[in-house]
């Protein structure tokens, strides 16, 4: 009986989809830099956006390791890799003035030139990541996920509370 569904590349397209929609609404919250909220929900949402994007961070950690633990092709660790970074630059403009809430400390305010140095930090992380993921060197994509894991806890060592 012939195949009458979908293609493998038309199913790939359709999963891919998803992650293109995430990464459109981030280009654009980036891009227009996300505003100082007016309300307490526009505060909300900045800090649900704020909690998302941390959560893709994780996962995308995740990803990275399963290519690593050969849980997954190597070459998955590159897509992780590029995710990741593309999410390090909007961190910049995750934390706008009136936004406080969630684990946030307001170091992240009172402290403002700190911070931004944590946020290069973590960029700078995620594109050594990307290189070392790119050149398919799992020793190198190691080291590498060891110096965003530092960036990562330099982070939150300062700027974010505890579980609450």
């Amino acid at each position: 009986m012939p195949h009458t569904g979908p293609s493998r590349s038309q199913t790939r397209r359709r999963a891919v989809k998803p992650s293109k929609t995430l990464f459109a609404g981030i280009a654009i919250a980036v891009g227009a830099g996300l505003a100082a909220p007016n309300s307490a929900d526009a505060q909300e949402e900045v800090v649900e956006y704020r909690q998302s994007l941390m959560q893709a961070f994780r996962m995308h950690m995740g990803g990275v390791g399963a290519a690593m633990s050969e849980t997954a092709p190597m070459g998955h660790a590159v897509h992780h890799a590029e995710a990741f970074h593309g999410m390090a630059q909007a961190l910049a403009n995750a934390f706008p003035a009136g936004s406080e809430g969630g684990r946030a400390l307001p170091a992240i305010w009172s402290d403002r030139d700190g911070f931004m140095d944590r946020v290069t930090d973590i960029q700078n992380a995620t594109a050594t990541l990307v290189s070392a993921a790119e050149s398919g060197d799992a020793e190198a994509v190691g080291a590498a996920m060891q110096a965003v894991r530092g960036t990562c806890g330099s982070c939150h060592q300062n700027y974010r509370g505890p579980a609450g």
